[in-house]
């Protein structure tokens, strides 16, 4: 099917089965497979041809932490010479591999750029609070909460906007999933003056 045969077809095999780490499960059944295996073999199959374009979608869903990493720095690897699209929400995995984020929303992409600008965008546009956890319902309905957790000292509340709309919160710098939330955010806003 990718057009190889023979000597070609087992070298290219053996190279890529050494590539996903699954030279010692070679003669396996894949149904004895962990997840994340499957998910190895799926891209060596794609690698298979060589191609120029290799498009994934949510590879890492459902792996374990120690098999997302692995497959991260698969997909890395695998983008040597060729061009990764990832389609994923798990904004880590985004982290980990991106060289260019499009953010799509509705359908519509709202921001294409390399994580340095989308990062810079957001730089001014985030913060933390400590408030009370009996506060914490109508602070949710005011801000967009990118990340909270519950401490001895109050809830640390992480949001993003265009003002510090909480008594005490300080600027803090951002992160990728804040700048993948404002990007959001503004996509919705302009979508509702639209």
């Amino acid at each position: 099917l990718k057009g190889l045969s023979g000597r070609d077809l087992a070298t290219r095999v053996d190279g890529l089965l050494e590539l996903v780490n699954l030279h010692g499960a070679a003669n396996r059944r894949v149904g004895t497979f962990s997840g994340g295996m499957r998910q190895r073999v799926g891209i060596a199959q794609a690698l298979l041809g060589d191609p120029a374009l290799l498009i994934v979608d949510e590879p890492t869903v459902g792996l374990d932490p120690e098999e997302r990493v692995r497959f991260r720095n698969l997909l890395s690897e695998a983008a040597q010479g060729r061009v990764v699209v990832l389609s994923t929400h798990i904004v880590s995995d985004v982290e980990a591999v991106a060289s260019t984020i499009a953010v799509v929303r509705h359908g519509r992409l709202v921001v294409h750029a390399t994580p340095e600008e989308l990062l810079r965008s957001a730089e001014g546009r985030v913060f933390r609070a400590v408030v009370a956890a009996n506060e914490l319902a109508a602070i949710q309905a005011r801000v967009s909460v990118s990340n909270l957790a519950r401490r001895a000292d109050g809830v640390h509340v992480r949001f993003v906007g265009d003002s510090a709309a909480i008594a005490g919160a300080q600027p803090i710098e951002p992160n990728l999933e804040d700048a993948y939330l404002l990007a959001q955010l503004g996509a919705d806003s302009a979508r509702r003056a639209a």
